[in-house]
């Protein structure tokens, strides 16, 4: 009864880390998928929000933090030893 009983025991352990992958996952999808939304969307607002002249050197400032935010998740997240 040991055996049957670890290997229920196991199974529900596997079921659960595959659950958690798999929500894992499926936030990481709506979470990209609203930085696209918000991206665009900050695009749109500087078109609204500052004058004509100013619009490309705003968005380039946006972009620019949009690029060091990145570099620095995934140095934090993947890059770490």
């Amino acid at each position: 009864m040991d055996e049957k009983e670890s290997k229920v025991t196991s199974d529900k352990v596997a079921g659960i880390a595959l659950f958690r992958q798999g929500s894992m996952i499926i936030l990481l999808l709506l979470l990209l998928a609203s930085s696209f939304g918000f991206y665009f969307s900050m695009q749109n607002a500087i078109s609204a929000l500052f004058e004509y002249r100013y619009t490309e050197l705003i968005r380039s400032v946006f972009n620019l933090i949009v690029v060091v935010v990145i570099l620095y998740i995934v140095k934090e997240l993947f890059l770490k030893k």
